[in-house]
């Protein structure tokens, strides 16, 4: 039945390629908004994940980064190194400072790379110096590439010019992005003599985080936030506003794709009518029809797919090079899933006229 199913397939080709490709499309469109947003998903706050700290330690009141500003005295690392349990206590130091360039703001979140502490190193860097040197700054790519900004260029970061020397990936969280400083230089940016904004607190293995945590917040002038939420905190604004419109977008995606393959292949097991007829009348039954049927959607849904993942890919690599704030990210399970939606709604949609198609009457084919 799959060499039948394959030769009526192959008797019409452009009848096939018009089947190929409606599938084709509907794949690239589920499988491009699924990757971006996966990728935004995985995204925003990846450089937060990758802090090494068990709790941020901040002024109480103070949630995240950007909306409530923390500012803790460094004698404060005495007090939690001294608490039952912590392991380690180390300063983060980071300022959110804007510039403009070419007529745009562009807001940065300058941090310390405190080498001394290994505290406040990008999460990498894929271009350029690892870590900078006085008077550098190590931005991310994103901004670099959609603002034009190179390596070798300088910029103005609260009223000092600093020499890009890299760039870095994972700090980019749409409005904004974490750049990197000496602290030598984070510090003249920060203006936080003897302070600083966080302190990152390690937990000794074995030990109960969180009585370790409220021993810490016994001190009613600090708060201990563990770093999932931590991150939370920090990403909700994202998440709450630009994720569900991708999400809307991601779903009428799926219904408009399943619809083009649903008709694509709906329309072309009908216009076999006539060859479905002769089939008959040389004495297929209707389960071997119905077989032919379903395996020939099956063969243009598996070519469709091939080619819309395909295309999938190049769109996602080519829309990346030059829109850099085009993240995506297109995951094996998603592409395992991707691929059953679209043989279940070719077989359905297969299956929906076969009922029509076995009650054809050959004699009526031969007198057409």
């Amino acid at each position: 039945m799959l060499f039948l199913a394959l030769k009526n397939l192959l008797q019409e080709k452009t009848r096939l390629l018009i089947s190929v490709g409606g599938v084709a499309f509907s794949v690239l469109l589920i499988m491009s908004i699924q990757g971006l947003y996966q990728g935004w998903s995985n995204k925003i706050g990846e450089y937060i994940r990758t802090v090494p700290a068990d709790y941020w330690i901040t002024q109480t009141g103070a949630t995240d980064m950007f909306h409530t500003p923390s500012v803790l005295p460094l004698t404060v690392r005495d007090f939690l190194t001294g608490v039952d349990g912590v392991a380690s206590a180390k300063p983060f130091s980071g300022r959110r400072v804007a510039f403009a360039r070419n007529g745009k703001d562009i807001n940065l979140y300058v941090i310390a790379d405190d080498t001394e502490n290994n505290v406040g190193a990008p999460a990498r860097v894929v271009e350029g110096k690892a870590i900078p040197d006085k008077g550098e700054i190590i931005i991310d790519r994103v901004v670099g590439r959609s603002q034009d900004i190179r390596i070798g260029d300088t910029i103005p970061v609260a009223g000092r010019t600093l020499k890009v020397a890299g760039y870095s990936e994972g700090g980019y969280i749409l409005s904004f992005s974490f750049a990197f400083a000496t602290k030598e230089d984070a510090e003249s940016i920060l203006q936080l003599p003897g302070a600083t904004n966080f302190f990152l607190v390690t937990v000794k293995e074995g030990t109960d985080a969180g009585a370790v945590a409220a021993r810490i917040e016994a001190d009613p002038a600090v708060d201990a936030i563990s770093k999932d939420r931590f991150v939370e905190n920090n990403t909700n604004i994202v998440r709450d506003t630009f994720l569900p419109i991708i999400l809307v977008l991601l779903f009428i995606g799926i219904a408009v794709g399943i619809t083009v393959i649903g008709l694509t292949i709906f329309t072309s097991t009908i216009e076999k009518a006539r060859e479905y007829g002769v089939l008959k009348a040389i004495g297929v039954s209707n389960r071997q029809l119905y077989t032919v049927v379903i395996e020939q959607a099956i063969t243009a849904a598996v070519l469709g797919y091939l080619l819309g993942a395909a295309l999938a890919l190049a769109v996602s690599a080519a829309a990346g090079s030059y829109v850099p704030e085009f993240i995506t990210e297109i995951r094996w399970l998603d592409a395992a899933w991707i691929l059953v939606v679209t043989l279940v709604m070719a077989v359905v949609a297969s299956l929906l006229p076969v009922r029509r198609l076995s009650r054809i009457d050959p004699a009526e084919v031969f007198r057409a």
